[in-house]
């Protein structure tokens, strides 16, 4: 996988991980977050690499299916993309637009978080 695929296939891990299962999530997670081998998950699962390999392609792909019909993660790229541009946009020092800055940031920060 390339990298910018482990970062897509982890960031859909943390939109939709709450409707895999424990099993699912576990492997996804080992695999995406602490890059561990399939045989060392099969190890770690008491299973073997093939079953570890199927059941991890089946998540990805079912993580994959999810953003296609939800389109969450790809909402939140959008919004990413025009905090910066919403943030220029609000350049002048009325206050209701200092208001609205302060509002935004702590809206970023919680973005980041």
């Amino acid at each position: 996988m390339k990298v910018s695929q482990l970062v897509r296939a982890n960031d859909l891990l943390d939109f939709y991980g709450g409707v895999l299962t424990e099993n699912q999530r576990q492997i996804a997670k080992s695999y995406l977050d602490y890059n561990a081998s399939l045989s060392e998950i099969a190890e770690q699962t008491d299973t073997t690499k093939q079953a570890v390999g199927d059941c991890l392609r089946r998540t990805l792909k079912r993580l994959e299916d999810l953003e296609k019909q939800l389109h969450f993660y790809e909402k939140y790229q959008n919004i990413l993309v025009r905090i910066p541009q919403v943030s220029q946009s609000l350049s002048s020092d009325t206050s209701t637009q200092e208001k609205i800055k302060r509002e935004f940031t702590q809206l970023i920060k919680t973005l980041e978080d």
